[in-house]
């Protein structure tokens, strides 16, 4: 870190107060450290200029929403709470910014609608566009599609669902989980079979 030390004074000396950008700089310099020394160095030296350590962390004035409930929801919210509101904006202004979310925020959308209604004709037109979208990791996704495709279409066609089989083994695991290292193989037998 001493041999950076300089580069990094100099750095904050010239506004710059991102840890992560001053410690991909010194990266490049050569530093083989962790970015949390960076980080540490950069609020040492901001401490004897009056500056808080929190200055140079970023304040999160609304929770990131998660990509599952937000992102990829299809279906329009039913309750106007003020916090699904503040969420939408936040999607709406993310998919501004960057329009890569905006098309994989559609292709997922569109996926869980057609899953959810069952129409596998709509599917191949969907597989296709979503080889051409502009984020690697769908066309990675496609790929693993086209790889699986019988299953795929067994699971628009088919009513079964292995749900049930989801929910004994998790169950399964719970059970497992109370009794970690106190009981033997025979006992966990005994409490699956007979629960009660």
């Amino acid at each position: 870190m001493d041999a950076h030390r300089r580069y990094i004074e100099d750095r904050i000396a010239q506004g710059c107060h991102c840890p992560k950008l001053i410690w991909q700089e010194v990266r490049q310099r050569g530093y083989t450290g962790c970015r949390a020394t960076v980080h540490g160095c950069i609020a040492r030296l901001l401490s004897p200029q009056g500056k808080p350590v929190s200055a140079i962390s970023p304040v999160r004035t609304l929770p990131c929403p998660s990509a599952r409930r937000w992102l990829v929801r299809w279906r329009k919210i039913a309750v106007n709470e003020p916090k699904h509101v503040d969420h939408e904006r936040f999607v709406q202004a993310l998919c501004k910014i960057e329009p890569v979310v905006a098309e994989v925020r559609s292709l997922a959308r569109e996926f869980l609608g057609l899953m959810h209604r069952r129409r596998p004709r709509e599917f191949d037109r969907w597989l296709e566009r979503l080889s051409k979208c502009s984020a690697p990791e769908m066309r990675s996704f496609a790929k693993s599609l086209r790889n699986d495709l019988a299953a795929v279409r067994a699971a628009f066609m088919l009513p079964w669902s292995n749900g049930q089989t989801e929910g004994h083994v998790n169950r399964l695991k719970y059970l497992k989980r109370q009794m970690y290292g106190r009981a033997s193989i025979e006992l966990l037998r005994l409490r699956v079979l007979r629960p009660n």
